[in-house]
């Protein structure tokens, strides 16, 4: 994203992985994109966004690309729709996914944001629990996260991270026969 501020900023690249159930990815490959803005649009970014993407490669990329915000949105909801095509049935997930959804609100995207179910998960509230109301020594076991802010990397990150808090807080489960609508 070229800031936090969903109103005035934009995203600069998005990624997905759909799993199943049980977090096992059903596509190794997944989807990603980047998206084109203009050298101008860039140098508006902050400080801290400034730094980070130029060093990542993620400016570059974005000024390389002819992948528009439109194209990138339409090409993430087929992907999605591939592996669920039922209309709120798949969950918004991965770390601090609150912020992620009030980019995804916005025009082309918000079409996917539709076609999801209305709850999300996010990875980071079951790691604030954790951290307030756990033994330190889950902490201590938790996967290493290697803070890059790159789509794909976090993504892949906050799977293995739900995949850790679902095997130590939660029992193993298998997807419910009759799932409740509220």
């Amino acid at each position: 994203m070229t800031g936090l501020n969903a109103e005035t900023e934009s995203i600069l690249s998005i990624a997905c992985f759909v799993t199943d159930y049980d977090l096992n990815l059903l596509d190794d490959t997944g989807y990603e994109a980047f998206i084109h803005h203009d050298k101008t649009r860039l140098d508006e970014m902050d400080d801290w966004c400034t730094k980070h993407h130029a060093k990542s490669g993620l400016t570059e990329a974005c000024i390389a690309s002819t992948t528009t915000h439109e194209q990138a949105a339409e090409g993430l909801l087929e992907y999605v729709k591939q592996y669920a095509p039922e209309r709120r049935k798949a969950l918004l997930a991965g770390n601090t996914v609150h912020a992620d959804k009030s980019f995804l609100n916005k025009e082309p995207y918000n079409a996917l944001i539709k076609h999801l179910h209305h709850r999300i998960l996010d990875v980071s509230a079951i790691k604030e629990a954790a951290r307030r109301w756990a033994p330190q020594e889950v902490l201590k076991k938790s996967p290493y996260k290697k803070g890059l802010h790159e789509a794909r990397t976090d993504i892949l990150e906050s799977i293995a991270e739900a995949k850790f808090y679902r095997d130590i807080f939660f029992k193993p489960s298998k997807l419910p026969e009759a799932e409740s609508e509220s």
